[in-house]
């Protein structure tokens, strides 16, 4: 007897792709199982399923999504054929643990190719939702380290070379702002998720699908994941375009892109602690090395760039396989839910200990704030309405050379 429930197909998939990267995300698999449990009580309300058989699946998928079957959702995440045989394995393990067919009774009405991208609308607004959650703290973060700082002066430098005065508190309240224009981006990609092409089938046409089915899991569906979601106008476009899909990419990209930024400065800002900048202080997390004792590594950061290089590969990945796709299929699908759904988990992690373990303990070292913005030339933009650019640049290159504050130059050579 085997002791597995999943069936005939789902075998055929581990000699198919026997890659040596990760199953499928349980995210997936559990977006799809509550699009069984919404298709099998709108066919049984509409009498397209025995009522009796509708009620089994509705309890295999209702165990099945209290995690006691997770082990037998067992396919690669690299798989042909726009992912049917994830399809195919959660049909065969609601089919056998509910007695139950799985194409005539739990695919009834449904096809891979209207399922398997509805449920990854479906994870992307959970998953994109706690992304915002976790950004609206990393901003609360930012602002408050704005009017912590708000009155401390310290020196801007372009070009990595010294620039002017400013304070760090606006330094600061700019990396929110920042935020903020990343977070609208991503609350508008994430907007269009809520329209899905379930109930167009093979291609978009409704085939096998009655209108009366149709209507019915939109309204079930709603309330089973509480998630406002409604039926597309064009199901063929959605089936056969992942632009929706690149866009909320896009928009992970270009947070990412911020985010490491952002990162960057502070690995810059941290670096020292005397031989380097010194202006900010990161608390440790861990030693920074196994042979030089008392060294502190800007670790978080760090991996924030990581992240950012991550999330920089998976957008392409998506893009190029949404490119990729033909005609009424976006048959790269199991790529781009694998890529999307990796960026979607690696950016809500790296934003919330970027968030608490970075932004929220780093502090300000004031004193060498101080002393790097009097010993710079900052104060030479001052003197120009007055003595002119190119004077106050020879001022500026004397000063340098004799290694003399420009403050202290000016004074003891009487120059104004």
């Amino acid at each position: 007897m085997n002791p597995n429930h999943f069936g005939p197909e789902t075998r055929k998939s581990l000699t198919n792709f026997p890659f040596p990267n990760h199953k499928v995300y349980l995210e997936l698999v559990y977006e799809i199982v509550k699009i069984k449990k919404a298709a099998a009580l709108s066919n049984a309300k509409v009498g397209l399923l025995e009522k009796e058989k509708g009620k089994s699946i509705v309890k295999a998928c209702n165990v099945i999504l209290d995690g006691k079957y997770d082990h037998e959702f067992i396919t690669s995440a690299i798989q042909g054929g726009a992912g049917t045989s994830l399809n195919m394995n959660v049909n065969e393990v609601i089919a056998n643990l509910s007695h139950t067919k799985a194409l005539k009774d739990v695919n009834k009405c449904q096809s891979t190719n209207d399922v398997n991208p509805s449920a990854l609308r479906l994870v992307c607004l959970n998953l994109s939702d706690l992304l915002i959650k976790n950004l609206d703290k990393l901003i609360i973060e930012f602002e408050k380290k704005a009017r912590t700082y708000k009155n401390f002066q310290k020196l801007a430098r372009t070009h990595m070379q010294d620039a002017i005065s400013i304070n760090f508190g606006d330094e600061f309240k700019s990396y929110s702002y920042t935020l903020k224009k990343d977070k609208e981006r991503i609350a508008k990609s994430r907007s269009n998720l809520f329209e899905l092409n379930l109930g167009g089938t093979a291609v978009g046409n409704s085939i096998n699908a009655p209108q009366k089915y149709i209507e019915n899991i939109y309204k079930i569906l709603k309330k089973i994941t509480n998630l406002e979601i409604y039926k597309s106008q064009n199901f063929m476009s959605l089936t056969s375009s992942s632009s929706d899909f690149c866009e909320l990419s896009s928009s992970l990209n270009i947070l990412f892109t911020d985010l490491s930024k952002i990162a960057t400065d502070l690995r810059f800002l941290s670096s020292g602690p005397k031989g380097g900048i010194g202006e900010i202080t990161l608390k440790e997390l861990q030693n920074g090395s196994s042979i030089m004792p008392g060294k502190v590594n800007p670790v978080i950061p760090e991996s924030i760039n990581q992240v950012a290089y991550i999330i920089s590969a998976n957008n392409e990945t998506i893009h190029q396989a949404a490119r990729d796709s033909s005609l009424e299929l976006s048959i790269m699908f199991p790529i781009i839910a694998d890529s999307l759904i990796t960026s979607l988990k690696f950016s809500i992690t790296a934003v919330e200990i970027f968030s608490k373990k970075c932004i929220k303990t780093l502090k300000v070292n004031k004193n060498k704030t101080t002393k790097n913005l009097n010993e710079s030339f900052a104060s030479a933009i001052y003197l120009t309405n007055e003595l002119g650019y190119a004077k106050v640049s020879k001022i500026v290159k004397k000063a340098l050379k004799q290694d003399k504050p420009l403050k202290n130059f000016i004074h003891t050579s009487r120059i104004v």
